[in-house]
């Protein structure tokens, strides 16, 4: 960006108008460009607008040049008061504000309009369909601002032309950060380009022109070769996290595998996430559906029927939605959904499916500015719908109804032995096969009995027999899994027993993962599908109706499959952990809280999966 202003340029610049004309063209040619992407910050684009609020920068950018021939200072300093006053009200009339709040006697109210919009934008989702006419003219009139800042600071001296290529870069870069153009290299070229040309382009001779013509296209070219590599998953020059570095947060990472040590991981309120949903939804990173003799995994290997891995009830419209995630602090290769994922759409990152009802991204995590949709099924069953749904469960539910119980003396000796138990209600036996070898010449329950969890069984035993049915045991699972237990930080080591033993029957301390995995491992003994699941809890609401997620937000619940209705999450976790603590105010009013031994609402924890694996300045 080239001063405006001032006397031809000794090379001789190539124009038919002189310097004065080209680096008009040149800046106007640029804010075209960048006011066309601004235009589609909204829904439909306002193109007309941007343009309208361009000449009006022009206009009072060569207003407030011509002013400089006034003698008198005051008088200089009182005309471009007044083009600068008349500029901005233009701008707010093509934005949308009326006419009558911009006459001087009604600026509190104006402002009183102005402000609430201001303190929405961080909550929007851009392009802005939305109805709210405030938030319209703040997000219209913030580029017509940029606008007259850039023709302002071009106009004024070439040592300003920094500042305003600032000012037109802002006006370009905002609106594909949040939303990325269909063909981002190519877009950028032409970007380069015109500002190039507003930077230097009147300096040139006539002479120079198809040098520096040359020198640009090569430039543009190579750019296009080498964007591919910078955007790999193993890139030259990682600037998203160089940008990271340079913001004022952090970017926070997560382990989901459960752990059951000390909860030592930092844990500050840094903002992760803003969710766009309706009511309050866990947002599941990862399944765990492995348990591995010890600790509760994730399983690579999962398979799910063809059309997922759960029924999903479409006569209850409202347990279907699209949820809405725009990434801040948060560094992961998951896609954070909610109940069970179908589809992951409008990514700026490339998607795959992690296992059934999951979605992780191709390549480089998702980081800061990173935004997608997710359409998610979250049953919300009654308490009578739960009893009436039966034991008619479909055969992919295998896999959540398996163990993996470490190795012992019994079997001569052999290695791991992978269980499967049988649903509730079935008549068959469970199965046993010991590793390696698939040796299985001993039954499910032998083998559970020669293992380290011989009282989780016969606890499961005694609790199925008391029960009518499976979402009865769900519930008395959950009431002795909290039976004098405390929510801790920092448990007592396990020492030799195993870590989930050690909570259930000698220490009863532990935080969300040991709640979480006792559950899940008696609800699968029991013969009733489960599984934990790992990621955030629902958040804070924030201005705009989005949810704060935070990164003491970070936790693990149960899911229990319910044959018709599909997996239904169980919050098992205490209220007495912290930031529960905080929200039993709002549970109180909150329609979808309910009690944790019936379908989870708003119950949220603040204990965390597992240990941050970095944390970046």
């Amino acid at each position: 960006m080239t001063a405006l202003s001032g006397a031809a340029l000794r090379s001789g610049p190539l124009t038919l108008g002189g310097a004065r004309a080209a680096r008009l063209t040149a800046f106007t040619a640029l804010a075209l460009y960048a006011g066309a992407h601004w235009a589609t910050i909204v829904r439909p684009a306002a193109h007309g607008e941007l343009l309208a609020m361009l000449a009006v920068a022009i206009a009072a950018a060569v207003s407030v040049d011509a002013a400089r021939a006034i003698g008198s200072r005051p008088g200089r300093a009182g005309a471009v008061a007044g083009v600068a006053l008349l500029a901005v009200g233009a701008l707010l009339l093509i934005a949308g504000a009326p006419l009558a709040l911009l006459r001087p006697d009604r600026w509190p109210r104006l402002l009183s309009e102005v402000g609430p919009a201001i303190r929405d934008l961080p909550a929007l989702r851009i392009p802005y369909t939305g109805r709210d006419p405030w938030i319209h003219v703040v997000l219209l009139a913030g580029g017509g601002l940029l606008l007259l800042a850039a023709a302002l600071l071009a106009i004024r001296a070439r040592a300003h032309a920094f500042a305003a290529a600032v000012c037109l870069g802002v006006l370009y870069t905002v609106p594909i950060v949040e939303q990325a153009p269909r063909r981002p290299w190519l877009d950028g070229a032409v970007f380069a380009l015109l500002l190039g040309l507003c930077l230097w382009g009147d300096r040139l001779r006539r002479r120079e022109v198809p040098l520096a013509a040359t020198l640009g296209l090569a430039a543009v070219v190579v750019a296009a070769l080498v964007a591919p590599r910078l955007d790999s998953g193993s890139p030259w020059l990682d600037y998203e996290s160089l940008a990271e570095s340079l913001q004022g947060g952090s970017s926070t990472a997560f382990r989901w595998d459960h752990r059951y040590g000390p909860m030592t991981w930092p844990r500050t309120g840094v903002e992760l996430a803003r969710v766009r949903a309706r009511g309050n939804v866990y947002l599941k990173a990862e399944d765990l559906e492995r348990f591995d003799g010890q600790v509760w995994r994730q399983s690579r290997d999962a398979v799910g029927a063809p059309g997922g891995d759960t029924e999903i009830d479409y006569a209850h419209r409202d347990w279907r939605q699209t949820i809405h995630v725009r990434v801040e602090g948060l560094r992961s290769r998951q896609f954070l959904g909610a109940g069970t994922t179908t589809v992951v759409s409008r990514s700026s990152r490339p998607v795959h499916e992690a296992t059934p009802g999951t979605f992780e991204v191709d390549g480089r995590p998702l980081r800061r500015g990173d935004a997608y949709d997710a359409e998610v099924y979250v049953p919300r069953p009654t308490p009578e719908e739960l009893h009436a749904a039966g034991t008619d469960y479909p055969g992919f539910l295998y896999r959540q109804l398996s163990l993996e119980l470490p190795a012992t003396r019994q079997h001569g000796g052999y290695g791991p032995t992978d269980v499967h138990l049988p649903a509730w209600g079935s008549n068959t036996a469970g199965t046993a096969s010991v590793r390696p070898g698939g040796y299985a010449g001993v039954d499910a329950t032998t083998a559970l009995r020669e293992s380290p969890y011989r009282r989780e069984l016969a606890l499961a035993e005694r609790l199925e027999a008391a029960s009518s049915d499976p979402y009865d045991y769900v519930r008395r699972v959950i009431d002795r899994v909290r039976q004098g237990a405390r929510y801790s930080e920092s448990p007592p080591s396990p020492g030799r027993l195993a870590p989930l033993d050690a909570f259930l029957f000698r220490d009863h301390a532990g935080y969300c993962q040991h709640f979480a995995g006792a559950t899940a491992l008696l609800l699968r003994l029991g013969g009733v599908p489960a599984r934990v699941a790992a990621g955030f809890s629902p958040g804070e609401r924030a201005a705009g109706g989005e949810r704060v997620i935070r990164d003491f937000d970070a936790h693990s619940w149960v899911e229990a499959y319910f044959p018709k209705i599909g997996w239904v999450t169980f919050d098992p976790t205490p209220a007495a952990s912290p930031a529960r603590d905080q929200l039993a105010d709002r549970q109180a009013s909150d329609a979808a809280a309910t009690d944790t031994t019936t379908p989870a609402g708003a119950a949220r924890a603040p204990d965390g999966p597992g240990p941050a694996r970095r944390r970046e300045p």
